[in-house]
């Protein structure tokens, strides 16, 4: 028995000395490659290519498989979303947004529930004549231009700037304050938010969604900071909001803009799904400007949102 393990691991030794001599040869002398560590090293590049291309395809960007559907209706929006629950219609801000940016538009389009991720690999995102699209602000930007949409045609260019800018302060920073109160500092009850089965809590099925949160949020540099640090970033970012809202009906006066849809995506989760959170606090009792601008938009975009909250099954 010692014999066999004595040459099994030297084959295993040799198998792994071949590819790292050829490796460092690679990067020293081309000429003192032999024919077969020249093929292994061929074949080696072959495959890394491909899988590379496979992955993030020519542009460097990543890409993530979808399955489509085989008949589409031409012209019709098919909306990947995660189901309703009972706190909220969508529980990423990012499905709020892009659904009521669909309900502002009157773009006809079908749910379609579950957790399957777009062609970046996030969720939601859409089908649209047999072709798969990702990131909610850059299918706003595609579907304004193919169905003719500008629901900032009121607004100066000084005015669309503004909007520019307070959406991104909520999507590129309010934001990252929801996922660490949900995935990181609450995680214990993130099971009966998004109402999945006792199997997925026992199998820890979702540890792996909170280490991506902490690592995205690291990356982005706001992880870097304490709790305290980012709640107090929070609270700027909403408070502004208020400020600049006042008394104004939408964010940018009467009629509401695209700017709404996507600062009511952030605020409803704060709302509505974020319970007894500073959040929370923070946008009904700190800023009830803030509640009142959300209850305005739900009840003009949202007349459904009691049957929907009623729970809706998954589609298969």
């Amino acid at each position: 028995m010692s014999e066999f393990l004595g040459n099994a691991q030297g084959a295993q030794a040799a198998l792994y000395e071949t590819p790292k001599t050829s490796a460092l040869l690679l990067f020293t002398d081309l000429t003192q490659l032999s024919p077969g560590q020249a093929v292994l090293v061929a074949v080696s590049v072959l495959l890394v290519g491909t899988v590379l291309r496979t992955c993030w395809g020519t542009d460097g960007q990543r890409r993530n498989k979808v399955k489509l559907r085989a008949e589409f209706t031409p012209g019709k929006v098919y909306y990947h979303a995660p189901p309703p629950v009972k706190a909220i219609p969508c529980l990423t801000p990012f499905g709020m947004k892009l659904e009521t940016y669909l309900r502002m538009a009157d773009i006809p389009y079908e749910p379609v529930y579950g957790w399957s991720m777009g062609p970046k690999g996030k969720i939601p995102w859409i089908e649209y004549n047999g072709e798969a699209m990702g990131d909610s602000g850059l299918i706003i930007e595609f579907l304004n231009r193919e169905k003719g949409v500008d629901l900032n045609q009121s607004l100066s260019d000084a005015d669309k700037a503004v909007s520019r800018a307070f959406t991104k302060m909520g999507e590129e920073n309010t934001y990252w304050g929801g996922a660490r109160y949900r995935w990181i500092d609450n995680f214990d009850t993130v099971h009966e938010v998004l109402e999945v089965s006792w199997i997925v809590k026992v199998l820890g099925l979702l540890r792996p969604v909170r280490s991506t949160i902490r690592e995205n949020m690291w990356a982005h540099g706001i992880g870097r900071h304490s709790r305290d640090e980012i709640e107090g970033i929070v609270e700027k970012d909403i408070k502004a909001v208020s400020t600049f809202l006042g008394t104004k009906p939408y964010l940018m006066g009467d009629e509401p803009t695209e700017a709404d849809a996507a600062l009511f995506g952030q605020l409803a989760e704060a709302c509505f799904a974020f319970p007894g959170s500073y959040m929370e606090r923070l946008v009904t009792v700190d800023c009830p400007n803030l509640q009142a601008y959300v209850n305005r938009m739900k009840n003009r975009y949202w007349p459904d949102w009691d049957e929907l909250t009623n729970k809706t099954p998954i589609q298969s």
